[in-house]
């Protein structure tokens, strides 16, 4: 069986610093890091994008990042293909991702892209290309231009269709390769790279060419090896010279020594005769200069923890600004990432970002209060900027404002609302203490006015049924009110035995349902003279689906809401389906459930979090409510035309459009 060798590399990505910003480059490796991964094999890609504006750098920068990340994504995506179909695969998901840069009006790349995908596998090498790449295989004395075998194409056919044809073949040990965007002709000829890397190893065109960057505004540059081993690094100077003896520091000598110096040097330029002679001989005589310079030891002494502290802190301020680039570039690439609907791509940036942030504050944290000021805005501003991405990610609407409907805490009297209903015009609330309702005019919110229904019975749950309002006050009876403000009752045959356990209800075309987590069913009661008469609507007769349910909703199907925020629908008594919203943070405390026939969306409300969601029944995409002003959200009633949500948030009543 033939060995197999790897395949080791060597990366230049330069830049040069004042050079205009009208293009970018990279380098960028990927080895398997699984088992299945490896049966594909490792990837190198090197590319360069020119001829934009600069005010579009950060755009095409991305860009090509991007490239990179779908191209290594699709590559690795499905461990059963060959490693040429997975290449196959990737630069066509590259096509894909370049067409629709331009149709977001990002056109300059056409014509001005050079990028190479290499994959490897067990000996095996597969090359994709666009543009004028320079690639180069060694092989002994013989240099191949594998770029050559890449047909010619129109610009038109480019624009449309950047990667198109795959080179194959295999590797021999010591084979060497060079990939290369055309700059590097502007350094070094083809002949020149030849005789370099002809040495044993590709160390001397590897550091030929970091010498004459200078040359040049940019160079992406990928030099690979085939080999059984690791090639030997020579490096420049490795001669080893003999080190000096050192002798160990006798403070005292060199005290003497230079205080000796001083005081002959003062002798020489005062004359005896003068009259500073007589002051400074007798000092001179004790080697005053020799106590002078332990002061000043002594003065570095006690001032070098002081000096080894602000280096210290002006470390960390350097680690902090680097940090908040690094978050502003994940952020802006975030942002980018999602207006191609490349969420998981974003979301991973910003965890990224929020990783880096973290740890910014922590060495915040390690600063004194004076030199903490600047990078402590710098880190609020960032911070907004994350908190407000993370929103459009999360499709985050933030309400800075609701509208304050009613406020039940400023009333005369106590009034603890449990539900809302919406009949009409008018906004009803029921309580679990009182026989009472409370109504509010939506055309006249200063006058709510309180109605009496019973003395005795107080109200659960309620629902809306003929132009009525239906609500549950004991386990065999319930009340109907209507909009003449007159009212009814009726008995439920048989009874709930416990509303205890009933924790919601619902209407249907006249029937009502009955969410019961002690018998885990939901009962069906139709309407008969003078009372409803009821059954297990679900085909099975203890459900565990409806363990922790906390709501239900009916739009011809069922829909049941968990605790854990997971969702179960049912069809004619039978289970269909079981989801969850994708929502960040994820729903931990569901609470009620809502839609009404002929309704496109859920509304389920999160009492954990204080947000209402806003699912899609067809395609699961969700929106979140969400306000500083919510502090104990708990029901909430959708209009028909699904325009306005009314919320009860405590003793507080809001209104919001959607």
């Amino acid at each position: 069986m033939e060995p197999h060798f790897n395949l080791y590399f060597r990366e230049i990505v330069y830049h040069k610093p004042k050079a205009k910003k009208d293009s970018v480059c990279g380098v960028f490796s990927y080895e398997a890091i699984n088992v299945e991964e490896a049966q594909l094999g490792n990837l190198y890609l090197v590319g360069k994008i020119s001829g934009f504006p600069s005010k579009k750098y950060k755009n095409f920068d991305f860009l090509l990042n991007l490239l990179a990340s779908a191209v290594k994504r699709e590559f690795y995506s499905d461990p059963q293909k060959s490693t040429l179909e997975a290449l196959e695969s990737a630069v066509q998901s590259a096509n894909v991702y370049l067409a629709d840069f331009a149709k977001k009006g990002h056109k300059e790349w056409i014509g001005n892209i050079d990028f190479s995908c290499i994959a490897f596998s067990k000996n095996s090498i597969h090359i994709a290309q666009a543009g004028n790449m320079l690639t180069l295989l060694f092989r002994g004395d013989s240099m191949t231009n594998i770029a050559r075998k890449f047909s010619n194409k129109s610009k038109k056919s480019q624009s449309l269709n950047p990667f198109s044809n795959i080179a194959s073949g295999t590797l021999e040990e010591d084979d060497k390769i060079i990939v290369s965007t055309p700059d590097i002709l502007d350094i070094v000829s083809n002949q020149k790279i030849k005789g370099l890397i002809s040495r044993p190893t590709s160390e001397q065109l590897y550091d030929y060419l970091k010498d004459n960057l200078k040359k040049i505004n940019s160079l992406a540059c990928s030099i690979l090896e085939s080999k059984s081993k690791p090639p030997i690094i020579e490096k420049k100077g490795s001669s080893i010279e003999k080190a000096p003896k050192i002798e160990a520091l006798n403070l005292e000598m060199v005290f003497n020594s230079k205080s000796n110096k001083f005081n002959n040097i003062i002798k020489t330029k005062i004359p005896p005769s003068s009259k500073y002679s007589k002051v400074l001989n007798p000092l001179l005589k004790y080697h005053l200069t020799k106590y002078l310079l332990i002061f000043f030891l002594f003065l570095l002494l006690i001032l070098s923890p002081y000096l080894v502290q602000k280096i210290n802190y002006d470390l960390k301020l350097s680690q902090i600004d680097n940090l908040v680039k690094r978050t502003k570039q994940a952020i802006n690439k975030s942002e980018i990432s999602l207006t191609y609907q490349n969420q998981s791509e974003a979301q991973a940036l910003l965890q990224q970002a929020s990783v880096l942030i973290a740890n910014a504050a922590s060495l915040l944290t390690k600063l004194p209060e004076e030199a903490k000021k600047e990078p402590f805005q710098n880190l609020q501003l960032i911070q907004e900027s994350l908190d407000t991405q993370k929103n459009s990610i999360n499709n985050i609407v933030n309400i800075t404002q609701p509208e304050q409907i009613a406020d039940l805490s400023k009333n005369s009297f106590t009034f603890n609302p449990h539900g809302i209903l919406k009949l009409e015009d008018n906004l009803y609330f029921y309580e679990l203490s009182s026989g009472f309702l409370y109504k509010i005019d939506l055309n006249d919110i200063e006058s709510p006015t309180l109605i009496f229904l019973s003395s005795k019975d107080t109200f659960k749950l309620g629902a809306i049924r003929d132009n009525a309002l239906v609500l549950l006050s004991t386990p065999e009876k319930i009340y109907i009110y209507d909009t003449n403000d007159s009212y009814d009752t009726r008995l439920l045959k048989p009874d709930l035995e416990n509303t205890h356990y009933i924790k919601d209800m619902a209407n249907y075309d006249d029937y009502l349902y009955f969410l019961d987590t002690e018998y885990l069913n939901i009962l069906k009661y139709t309407p008969q003279a003078n009372s409803l008469i009821g059954s297990n609507w679900l085909n099975e007769e203890f459900d565990e689906n409806l363990i922790g349910a906390q709501s239900l909703a009916i739009d011809g199907n069922v829909y049941v809401s968990r605790m854990d925020g997971t969702i179960i629908k049912y069809i004619s008594g039978r289970k269909v389906a079981e989801f969850k919203p994708n929502v960040s943070p994820e729903i931990t405390k569901g609470g009620q459930i809502f839609t009404k026939k002929g309704m496109k969306n859920l509304y389920i409300i999160d009492s954990e979090n204080n947000r209402i969601i806003v699912m899609n029944k067809n395609d699961g995409l969700t929106t979140q409510y969400v306000s500083t002003q919510f502090t104990s959200l708990h029901n909430l009633w959708v209009t028909a035309d699904e325009r306005i949500i009314y919320l009860l948030d405590g003793l507080k009543v809001y209104r919001i459009d959607i």
